[in-house]
Order: structure tokens, then sequence, then C-alpha cells
């Protein structure tokens, strides 16, 4: 799997378009979703970077028989690694979630890479879906 910098646009788009694709495709909600968050914006990604990272993603996974992509462990950290920046990785985390949730629900594969985020970010979450750094001031 190719490498970008860390908290570059492209770092970004690439955790975006896997919560997209997590679920073994992608729904036209959350397709349609990922060009309505501000995350995009705030990143400085237009519609055609997210869609040419989107298609490097997935050029970059392996797929089974099936057809369905295979994301191991070792892909997703590569990927959480890459957003270093507390109140970008608390944004890209807020954006995931409602990616994930576009279509109304989530499947296992989305919760289990929202988990692996949460975790590997230190992000505590409260019952309401908010969340925040553990020790940092961020909003």
């Amino acid at each position: 799997m190719r490498s970008y910098s860390s908290d570059s646009p492209e770092a970004v788009s690439r955790l975006l378009a896997l919560t997209v694709i997590s679920d073994g495709g992608g729904s036209p909600p959350e397709i349609s979703a990922t060009y309505r968050l501000g995350i995009l914006d705030h990143a400085r990604i237009d519609a055609d970077l997210f869609d040419q990272v989107l298609r490097e993603l997935t050029a970059d996974l392996p797929s089974g028989s099936d057809g369905l992509v295979r994301v191991d462990a070792g892909m997703i950290d590569q990927c959480l690694a890459e957003i270093v920046q507390p109140d970008l990785r608390l944004r890209v985390w807020k954006a995931m979630w409602q990616l994930a949730y576009a279509d109304d629900s989530f499947a296992h594969a989305e919760l289990a890479l929202l988990q692996r985020a949460t975790q590997a970010w230190g992000i505590e979450a409260d019952a309401n879906g908010n969340g925040r750094i553990a020790g940092a001031n961020v909003t």
C-alpha cells in the first residue's frame, strides 16, 4: 500500500474512503455523504482528489474470490498513523462515524475500523457519540 505524508489531504481522503468501502462496497448514501461533510473542505480535499485516492485505495487492496476487498489490521494501522494532529484526528474520527452511519446501519467491518481508530488515537467517546482526545484540549 502506498504511503502519504502525515496529515495530508491524501491521508485523510484514504481514511474516509476506507470507511466508505469497509462494508464491502460503498453504498450510495455513504458516498454522497462524503461530499457533504465539512472535513473535505477542512482538509483541502476536492472531489477529484477524493475520487483519485478512492481509486488508488481500491487498486492497492487485495480482493478475495468473492470480489470483496480485504483489509488487514496492519493496513488500517498504517492509514491511522498518517494522521498525527489531535484536532485533525478528532475531525476525521467524527467524519468516519458519520460516513459509516450514512446508510442508517453499521456493518461489522465499519465498527471494527471505527473501534480501531478510537483506540489508536486515544479518543474517549461518550454515550452521545461525541469524542475527545484523551489528555488533549481539543474540541
